[in-house]
């Protein structure tokens, strides 16, 4: 375990940002978890998984920077027709969700490419075309850092929400070290998720009627690749916004004084989550550009970085957008992103 002073960050978050780390290190196993806190137990400290979801504020941490580095896959338990698979947090997500397809486990193949790693995905609960990592994770095992003692947290006690978790409560935040989580996927045949519009046509273009999970996997990379950038090109965070939710009688009114604003997945009968990429254009903010930050043309739910913008650059042109929206259609547009102060 080497710790490393005044580290640069910039390889180490996708917006692509140059702050430095006052500590840093890379810890591969549990012990070694628990001696980093014995070596630094007050003072401030951040996970990394690979800085796909974060803004740095400043250009300086003041603490110590942890990069989860724990790795492995395996199969815990199976039957005829299902599987349990732990995954440790410092897998890449999407080669775990690829190694799942290749095994002919079903479950996580709407989530292929989503960047970042597997314990960051039940922080988040991230979720695609469809599908959330709720749907089939069963239990996160977590390092409680005040405690000093390792935990296991069921789907229930996740209290798993649109894009939260327990672990994002402002009460919780940062006392939490995911170090592994667990799946219940399916072996035998099951019919494929492909309700989303963009994978049928896509499906359809790839002139795939009866798709393989291997199929469905290709569809997402697919159209991923049509309407993302990628991060190493430009700087980005994917989506920086979360689509909010209104109830079905103010999405109707909103829709009749703006026919362009889409509203889908109805999360129950009294509540429709709006598209914030269509709350954006109907700002006139699609494809703007102030300096070095902007929205991305193909999907303004993205804000890029196009040269050398600073945390804080992006951060007050993602509240120019807020504030846009708030005054339009009365709308809080919250944050994915997370930021670091």
């Amino acid at each position: 375990m080497f710790i490393q002073k005044n580290f640069s960050l910039k390889k180490f978050n996708t917006f692509g940002i140059n702050v430095y780390a006052r500590y840093f290190v890379v810890v591969k196993s549990i012990e070694e978890i628990l001696k980093i806190f014995d070596i630094y137990p007050f003072i401030s400290k951040l996970v990394l998984g690979n800085g796909s979801n974060i803004l740095f504020l400043k250009n300086y941490y003041p603490g110590l920077v942890i990069k989860m580095g724990i790795k492995g896959k395996k199969v815990i338990k199976e039957n005829h027709s299902q599987v349990i698979v732990q995954a440790f947090a410092g897998e890449n997500w999407n080669e775990f969700v690829n190694w799942t397809i290749k095994k002919g486990f079903s479950g996580l193949e709407n989530l292929s490419f989503i960047p970042g790693t597997v314990g960051a995905a039940p922080i988040q609960n991230i979720g695609a075309y469809g599908a959330e990592v709720k749907d089939t994770l069963i239990k996160v095992q977590a390092y409680e850092i005040y405690n000093r003692k390792i935990r296991e947290f069921t789907r229930e006690e996740c209290q798993f929400k649109y894009r939260y978790s327990f672990f994002k409560h402002p009460h919780y935040r940062n006392k939490f070290l995911i170090l592994s989580v667990f799946f219940l996927l399916i072996k035998k045949y099951k019919q494929l998720n492909t309700s989303y519009v963009e994978i049928q046509k896509e499906l359809e273009n790839m002139n795939i009627k009866m798709p393989t999970l291997n199929d469905l996997s290709q569809a997402i990379f697919n159209i991923r690749q049509k309407k993302l950038p990628n991060p190493k090109k430009i700087g980005n965070a994917g989506s920086f916004f979360i689509n909010p939710t209104v109830g079905f009688l103010d999405f109707k009114k909103l829709q009749h004084q703006h026919p362009t604003i889409i509203g889908y997945d109805s999360i129950s009968n009294h509540k429709v989550k709006l598209s914030a990429n269509s709350l954006i254009e109907n700002i006139g903010w699609k494809g703007k550009k102030i300096g070095n930050v902007g929205i991305y043309e193909k999907k303004p739910i993205i804000l890029v970085n196009y040269g050398k913008a600073t945390g804080m650059e992006i951060n007050s042109f993602s509240e120019r957008i807020t504030k846009n929206i708030k005054k339009k259609f009365g709308i809080s547009l919250s944050k994915e992103v997370n930021i670091i102060q």
